[in-house]
């Protein structure tokens, strides 16, 4: 991985038209329930021996899983997205950001089931938790998370 302290991934983020949601996740000022599913990477606690040991490239990290393991990046160089341990650091999937960013829906929907009375409902609430992400085909991406959901 390149050296990338935060500063200079908040500027990234901006100059590749990323939300400034990921600003917010780097400085940690989510509120729950997405503080616990979007998390800033671990990475940006890391020193430029330490990053560049992961040997990644040039990517910018964007979040980490709810348990600390798993950080979410996108691969400036190739335009795709990555996640990987931050144990062992292989990045050995490639994804869309549909791809992607249908997984983090799901997973969001999962745990936010319980506290509403069906999908549809938990559907509106996550759509509104994510709202600024401004992820501009939910609707679909839902719509196939709740048809797999229905079918299972």
């Amino acid at each position: 991985m390149i050296y990338l302290p935060r500063e200079k991934a908040k500027e990234l983020i901006g100059e590749l038209g990323f939300s400034k949601f990921f600003i917010d996740v780097i400085d940690e000022k989510l509120d729950s329930p997405l503080s616990i599913y979007f998390g800033c990477p671990t990475l940006y606690y890391l020193n430029d021996e330490e990053q560049k040991a992961y040997n990644l490239g040039n990517i910018l990290p964007l979040w980490e899983d709810a348990g600390g393991y798993m950080q979410y990046a996108y691969d400036i160089d190739k335009k795709d997205y990555i996640c990987f341990d931050i144990e062992d650091g292989d990045a050995s999937s490639r994804y869309t950001w549909d791809e992607l960013i249908k997984s983090v829906i799901d997973t969001l929907i999962e745990h936010e089931y319980d506290d509403h009375e069906n999908l549809e409902e938990t559907i509106s609430a996550v759509k509104l938790l994510l709202a600024d992400l401004n992820i501009e085909n939910f609707d679909k991406l839902s719509a196939d998370i709740k048809s797999e959901w229905e079918n299972s």
